[in-house]
């Protein structure tokens, strides 16, 4: 859910925890092939949300980039706030808002990469949400589980 310019989204595998206790004693190999799991799927979110990213310059969709860490069995998705700090308002969408000038008479403002100035206030309408990363998410969500369950059934 959205913090700050972020968003963030987290997925639970009951019984991982203790499963990951007893790799660590015991086996490497279904921990390798864990890590393997947790690791594709980041990729997968990435390139369904990447997919499903609204594209105007492609700035958005190029944001989106996923990283595993290892120490954690945690794969992290994510767009870079500063190369498309606008994202969580197009998944999450916004309300209409009204802006005005502030200590000034008028606001610059860019429509269709023109410069202009406006005197006093400017409504801006509601945008609807356009949800990226969740449905990805969603989408990749019962493929690692079950994944991740059929690893921790053949352990030894």
């Amino acid at each position: 859910m959205p913090k700050g310019n972020q968003m963030t989204f987290s997925m639970e595998v009951k019984g991982l925890d203790e499963a990951m206790r007893k790799l660590k004693v015991y086996d490497t190999n279904s921990r390798k092939r864990i890590e393997k799991a947790i690791s594709k799927a980041g990729r997968n979110v990435r390139d369904g949300a990447k997919s499903r990213a609204p594209v105007k310059s492609g700035t958005l969709r190029d944001s989106i980039t996923a990283r595993f860490n290892g120490r954690g069995m945690l794969s992290v998705v994510k767009t870079n706030g500063r190369k498309a700090p606008h994202a969580h308002l197009i998944e999450f969408g916004v309300d209409a808002t009204t802006v005005k000038p502030h200590k000034k008479k008028a606001m610059k403002m860019q429509k269709d990469g023109k410069d202009y100035f406006v005197g006093g206030a400017v409504t801006i309408p509601k945008r609807h949400a356009r949800p990226f990363m969740e449905p990805a998410f969603r989408a990749e969500e019962p493929k690692v589980e079950n994944e991740i369950k059929q690893i921790l059934r053949t352990m030894p």
